[in-house]
């Protein structure tokens, strides 16, 4: 009567098919790469100032995470076992125990790199999920303008930056621009204001009577 070999000394045959599987996850990870670096390099122009740093570093982190994912589930996809030192040393090994023993690290393998790819992949998920939540929940950034004035005579631009010209660019918020408030607040560099005190920039709140306001991104 012909015994039953136990189940660890036959082959397993799923090894194509995680094979497979870690092919498809390494391409849907590179889906997920090339949007986030075609929405980083859309997104280059950005205004300075925090939140649009805040994302943009949040999206670079999201996309080495990707590539990172991307690696190990490639190397998954094309691994196999090593040489492992006792079969070398066992005595007069059958080729069944040799091509089970092989086929048994094998699949522990491209489990192991499947497993990290895995970790790579979700957190990837989530510095997309915070993305977006960054987006949707931080208050606009400010968008850069270029302000021309009608009138440079205006007592709080000559106090405050006495060497403020009578064109220059600025940063100003989203919801500022659409009001219809007579006074609109601009940020403009210290370089701008001439104004040594103000090394950080300074807020000037313009008469909207007296001003041109125009997106300077259009330029």
């Amino acid at each position: 009567m012909k015994s039953t070999p136990p189940v660890s000394s036959v082959p397993d045959a799923s090894g194509p098919h995680r094979r497979v599987h870690a092919r498809f996850l390494a391409a849907l990870l590179s889906a997920g790469a090339l949007a986030v670096a075609g929405w980083l390099a859309l997104n280059a122009g950005d205004g300075v100032s925090v939140t649009p740093q805040d994302q943009r570093l949040v999206a670079l982190v999201a996309l080495v995470l990707f590539l990172s994912g991307i690696t190990f589930y490639l190397a998954a996809a094309v691994a196999t076992a090593r040489r492992h030192p006792e079969t070398r040393t066992a005595a007069h090994p059958s080729a069944g125990d040799l091509e089970a023993d092989r086929s048994a690290r094998t699949i522990r393998r491209i489990r192991s790199l499947s497993a990290v790819g895995a970790v790579f992949a979700i957190a990837a998920l989530l510095a997309i999920a915070g993305l977006g939540a960054l987006r949707v929940l931080v208050p606009p950034a400010e968008r850069p303008v270029s302000v021309q004035f009608s009138d440079i005579t205006g007592r709080v631009q000559l106090e405050f930056c006495p060497s403020l010209p009578s064109a220059f660019e600025a940063l100003a918020k989203s919801g500022d621009l659409a009001a219809s408030t007579t006074l609109l607040p601009v940020w403009v560099a210290s370089r701008v204001c001439g104004n040594p005190s103000f090394q950080n920039g300074v807020w000037l709140y313009l008469n909207r009577s007296t001003i041109t306001v125009a997106d300077a991104g259009d330029r």
